[in-house]
């Protein structure tokens, strides 16, 4: 080697011992910044305490859910509030436990919209008054108070802290689920086994919880202008005023159809070849005989008494639990779905880059969880009401 350097020109000795040099420097700076991240790793109690504020923005508001009253409870901006607070969060503690690149700046941006979601809500809308009436003023201004000091704690250490951002530091996946579209390109009994198939099945189930109750209104609205046969109690309150209760059976029910109806729409088309009208029409005959069988077993289960439904009345029913006009409403849903709804919905869920459709889930989940506790739950004076049912403190 020695012999090569003399052979050269001192142009070209400067030359190789610069690079050389920066050679050395560079992997100097290379090890640096290993041995930075690897202790960042090790000590990145900053962003996990921002983590930890996010969840307590998130338990605090399904806590508000839980002792709200759905009765006193108004569609306002209180309740677009608490929607955008709990999925803004859950994407937030997500995008932290992710370790992502994109954590910092999508948790800057949701501490600033929570702060001032929550002024908007206290100061312009009321929301202070009806707070301040059940914790008083002055621990209701401290809350406020230590909210604030936390969210611009928070949004100060993400914005310039240099451990945060060796932390986080990993980029998402961006990559679609699946390059092919169609539900059936890839077998049920394969997808079943991967983590894309139930984060779907969630959102699937989330989404149709919603839509159901939606489309029950429309189902009863159609009743009382006579397309329909049947009664409709326009006082029940949970039909036509919560309207954003969610519906746990629908939201069951698509998720049998994805799991148990489409292994045999897929079967059925490989026996008849492909063919979409054959395997329709047996696919229907197949749906209505499972529409009927569930409804008659929840009817025999918890309508035993036809507190929920009657049907003696309406012409080919069978013991008042199910009957040929509604078999027939749900067996024409459950058919669109399976063929139409579903696809389309997998088809955009498997080109959706990975990382979009894990933040939708987990920004449904809190909706979700939200309305449910909203609706479904209330802690009041004389114990845990969940539904028509009181539970007792012990």
């Amino acid at each position: 080697m020695e012999n090569e350097l003399t052979k050269l020109s001192a142009s070209e000795r400067i030359s190789v011992g610069l690079l050389s040099v920066f050679e050395q420097v560079q992997a100097k700076t290379a090890t640096a910044a290993i041995a930075l991240r690897t202790r960042s790793h090790a000590l990145d109690l900053g962003v996990c305490a921002c983590q930890l504020y996010f969840a307590a923005i998130l338990a605090g508001a399904l806590a508000y859910a839980l002792v709200t009253n759905p009765g006193d409870f108004a569609y306002d901006f209180s309740l677009v509030h608490g929607f955008i607070t709990v999925a803004l969060c859950a994407v937030c503690i997500w995008l932290f436990q992710k370790r992502a690149k994109e954590a910092r700046t999508f948790a800057i941006t949701t501490a600033v919209a929570c702060a001032m979601l929550s002024s908007v809500d206290m100061f312009l809308f009321g929301a202070f008054d009806v707070v301040a009436a059940r914790l008083g003023a002055i621990p209701t201004v401290a809350v406020l108070a230590v909210q604030y000091c936390l969210a611009a704690a928070v949004i100060v250490y993400l914005a310039t802290s240099i451990t945060a951002r060796y932390v986080l530091d990993r980029p998402l996946d961006r990559t679609p689920t699946a390059r092919t579209g169609h539900s059936f390109d890839v077998p049920l009994r394969q997808r079943v086994r991967t983590w894309p198939f139930w984060r779907d099945l969630g959102i699937y189930f989330i989404v149709f919880s919603f839509a159901g109750h939606w489309a029950e209104m429309l189902f009863c609205y159609n009743i009382y202008l006579g397309v329909f046969m049947g009664d409709v109690d326009f006082s029940e309150v949970m039909l036509w005023h919560q309207w954003l209760f969610p519906y746990f059976a629908e939201g069951v029910a698509v998720v049998l159809i994805v799991v148990l109806l489409t292994p045999v729409k897929e079967w059925l088309l490989k026996k008849f070849g492909g063919r979409i009208l054959p395997a329709v029409l047996v696919s229907i005959a197949v749906t209505a005989a499972v529409c009927t069988t569930v409804d008659f077993t929840c009817g025999m289960i918890c309508n035993q008494n036809y507190e929920v439904w009657d049907y003696r009345a309406l012409p080919f029913n069978f013991m008042g639990q199910v009957c040929l006009q509604n078999s027939t409403v749900y067996t024409v849903a459950a058919s669109l779905i399976l063929w139409i709804f579903y696809p389309l919905m997998d088809r955009g869920l498997r080109r959706m880059p990975r990382s979009f459709a894990d933040g939708l889930f987990f920004a449904l989940l809190g909706i979700y969880a939200f309305s449910a506790l909203l609706h479904f739950m209330y802690v009041g004076d004389v114990g845990l009401i969940v539904g028509d049912f009181v539970m007792k403190p012990e």
